[in-house]
This record gives C-alpha cells, sequence and structure tokens, in this order.
C-alpha cells in the first residue's frame, strides 16, 4: 500500500462513484451528470492533495518512517490483515468525506441544486464543529471499490492511520453511512451522533436517478 499521487486522481474518483453513486444517503445532492461529478470530485481530491494538512503532507510520510515503514512511504499489511477476515453483513467501509478542516465554500458540482449540496455539506460542518473534529486525526473520503467488497481492504487501509493517531495520543474522526459502522466499531469507533435527512422532503419525492458507472 502506497500514497497517492497525482497520476491516481482518475482512479480515486471512479472509486468514489462506485462506492457511493448507489447510496441515496450520500448522493442525494449529486448532479444527474456524471462528467460533471466527475469533473467535481477530481478537482477537490487534488484540493486535498495539495493540502499541507492533509495525510499526503510530509508530516506524514515522516510519521510513517519513524515508526519503522519503508522510506519509499510504501506501507506492508501483509501482516495487517488476510484476505477474507472481514465477516459479516455489513460490507467494507464507505465514508461520507470529512469536513472538519477544509469544509467547501460553495464548491459545488456544476448541474447540482446547491441547496441540497448546502444542506449536505452545512450538517457534516456542524457534526464537526460539535464534536471539535479539527482537534483529532480526520479520516477523510474512506471508500473501497465494490470490486473489493469483503476482503479486507478497509481494515488494511485503516489500521496503518489508526496506529499513527494512537502514537500521537490523537482521536480519530470519520464521516459514515450505515454500510461501514461494522467495519469501524471492530476497530474500536463508537457512534458519537447521527446526522439525518428527509429525502423525500428535501427532493420533493423525486426519485433521482445516478448513473452507473461502467466497469
Amino acid at each position: 500500500m502506497s500514497h497517492c499521487t497525482i497520476a491516481d486522481v482518475d482512479i480515486i474518483a471512479d472509486i468514489y462513484y462506485d462506492a457511493f453513486a448507489t447510496d441515496k444517503r450520500n448522493a442525494f445532492w449529486w448532479p444527474p451528470n456524471k462528467k460533471d461529478m466527475f469533473t467535481w470530485m477530481k478537482r477537490r481530491i487534488r484540493r486535498k492533495m495539495d493540502d499541507p494538512s492533509m495525510g499526503h503532507s510530509r508530516r506524514l510520510r515522516e510519521s510513517l518512517w519513524g515508526m519503522g515503514r519503508n522510506k519509499d512511504t510504501t506501507v506492508d499489511v501483509s501482516q495487517i490483515v488476510t484476505p477474507g477476515e472481514v465477516t459479516g453483513d455489513n460490507p467494507p467501509a464507505n465514508s461520507a468525506p470529512v469536513e472538519a478542516i477544509n469544509p467547501p465554500i460553495a464548491d459545488y458540482p456544476k448541474g447540482s441544486q446547491p441547496e441540497l449540496c448546502q444542506v449536505f455539506f452545512d450538517a457534516l460542518k456542524v457534526a464537526s464543529d460539535k464534536h471539535n473534529a479539527d482537534k483529532m486525526l480526520g479520516l477523510s473520503l474512506l471508500c473501497t471499490s465494490p470490486k473489493y467488497y469483503r476482503r479486507g481492504a478497509a481494515k488494511a487501509l485503516l489500521l496503518p492511520m489508526l496506529t499513527i493517531a494512537d502514537a500521537h495520543g490523537l482521536k480519530s474522526y470519520l464521516e459514515a453511512t450505515p454500510n461501514g459502522k461494522g467495519v469501524y466499531e471492530k476497530l474500536g469507533f463508537r457512534e458519537i451522533d447521527r446526522l439525518t435527512f428527509n429525502l423525500k422532503e428535501l427532493t420533493g419525492g423525486v426519485r433521482r436517478s445516478i448513473p452507473n458507472h461502467p466497469s
């Protein structure tokens, strides 16, 4: 497992789209045009990669090095999880993006309804402020490709980050859809709040169709 680079932006956007497109709880604010959503996701991912406070920073790489990881920033997870270890009714973790550090300011996808975007992101911001998420290690954009559900990928992604948090005495904060709850609880997370969106009220009872991303 290695750190992402700018060359990985397209595949990250693909995985994000596939992981959340069928979940109305997270996608009710998406634009109907897949290209518009992809353009926004890629812009947002690049911005996170350029943010020195995010996990792509030199400080995090140095933390990994200081814990005995390889200095090419590759993390060996072969001893952390084995294929098939994740079991149960819940698939691997899918998390809504953490907005505790840099919440978006009117940066919504083209073609989306700004009022729906504002409802979604304002709710995340209120929750993160309420629980002082900026004082914790924020785990953002957590998702795995549906092709790799139930194969331990989520656990392999999370454990190295939680080890860093433990080493620095930090609590960890994330926002998740119910599908990821089982995995997170197995790793020691507990639910501290819950956001509820009335989709019928927000969308006027109109069923919004999110186009499938071709495999």
